[in-house]
């Protein structure tokens, strides 16, 4: 369309400036009307189609680019944290508790508290006998550190390794430092620094480990330890303690430390829909959704669970086909909810069945906002597949 109006007002300039008496049937006449403006509009064209494949080349290469990079962040998010060790203390016991909540068990009633009063809805650590609060966190402290003692004696002394403590908000965190190096030193394990967790940070602290890149900040050991318990329950509550040893898998395995599970970077619902959360959640821990056919609830606001139900059934979460929804397991159901111990208790409990099941579980918790985390069982090699199949054609022929 250009070409036609660039050769009609070129051939109206020619008539208008044709000299009067010279022939319009000459040579010159016609490259003046016909030619020039062609030829114009051939160079314009080119330079336009030159400038079309030079634009469509840069865009294709920073889509090219955006993509690489996309996929490098996704990389980089999916990386796990290796499980190394856990032990828990909860109403329901410290063993094989996973097991029980899937078939069903439930341990929350009213009952007395230990210090008199009414009786309240919550569910206590009796076996944690000491009339002074301080004197339970040190039992609890002391149960916990017996039960990794045996993972904590084989961590190598010369890489890095501190201790995190989420600290409940009924005792002073200068105090509960205190009692945990009395209760550390007791065991004769090398000194480690204890820091406490910033309020509502919890799990999270796994997310702002993993975002480093390298260097010792990533590459390291760390004890987290979360104990909730209570002078005065309140309704709906759980006493409960948990310890976990984390590490960063490369180097547990390079230096032969055994891992029990994989925790993946936990996502923090913030602006996005539940749905996007609970997808990008099974992103970052390589999960296939039909295949999570169990989650692992606590501490979620009473919107949070038919918002997630309907989610996990728009995802085609495997817990979402389950038989009367068993797939989804509401720890506060089971025994209360569990304070600044919650969602550590979640993922100790979803290790623990990961390991039993040998399929990736999910975490669903709340602190300051909803957040969603994938528990895989350990990586098996080949060597230990191969024999597990070899055992398990065994018992088929027998």
């Amino acid at each position: 369309m250009v070409c036609v109006f660039a050769i009609a007002a070129a051939a109206a300039y020619t008539l208008m400036t044709w000299p009067k008496g010279v022939p319009t049937g000459a040579v010159w006449f016609w490259i003046r009307v016909l030619g020039f403006p062609t030829l114009a509009c051939a160079i314009l064209y080119g330079l336009r189609l030159l400038y079309f494949e030079r634009e469509t080349e840069r865009q294709d290469a920073e889509r090219e680019q955006w993509e690489d990079d996309c996929a490098e962040a996704i990389r980089f998010a999916q990386e796990p944290i290796a499980l190394l060790a856990s032990g828990y203390l909860c109403s329901l016991g410290s063993l094989a508790v996973a097991g029980a909540m899937t078939n069903g068990v439930r341990q929350l009633e009213s009952g007395v508290p230990a210090v008199g009063g009414e009786a309240v809805r919550h569910t206590a650590l009796r076996l944690i006998d000491a009339p002074d609060l301080a004197d339970r966190y040190a039992s609890c402290f002391r149960e916990l550190l017996a039960m990794i003692d045996d993972a904590l004696h084989v961590l190598p002394r010369s890489l890095p390794f501190e201790i995190r403590l989420d600290c409940p908000g009924n005792i002073d965190a200068d105090e509960l430092c205190e009692i945990w190096r009395r209760c550390w030193a007791e065991t004769g394990h090398r000194a480690a620094e204890v820091s406490v967790l910033a309020r509502d940070e919890g799990v999270m602290a796994v997310d702002a480990w993993l975002d480093v890149y390298g260097g010792p900040a990533l590459e390291k050991y760390a004890l987290f330890v979360a104990v909730q318990l209570y002078d005065e329950p309140p309704a709906d509550s759980a006493e409960a303690a948990v310890a976990m040893l984390l590490g960063w898998p490369q180097m547990a395995q390079r230096n032969g430390t055994p891992i029990t599970a994989l925790m993946h970077r936990p996502i923090e619902k913030s602006g996005d829909t539940l749905l996007d959360v609970l997808s990008t959640g099974m992103l970052w821990g390589r999960a296939k959704p039909e295949v999570v056919a169990d989650v692992w609830q606590t501490g979620l606001a009473p919107a949070d669970k038919p918002a997630l139900l309907e989610a996990a059934s728009e995802l085609k979460l495997g817990a979402s086909n389950t038989d009367e929804l068993s797939g989804f397991h509401d720890i506060d159901l089971a025994m209360g909810h569990a304070g600044v111990a919650d969602a550590w208790l979640a993922i100790a409990l979803a290790a623990e069945h990961a390991v039993q099941s040998g399929n990736p579980q999910a975490v669903a918790t709340r602190r300051r906002d909803l957040r969603v985390a994938v528990v895989q069982p350990r990586p098996v090699s080949g060597a230990e597949h191969a024999r597990a199949v070899m055992e398990n054609k065994n018992e088929g022929n027998a």
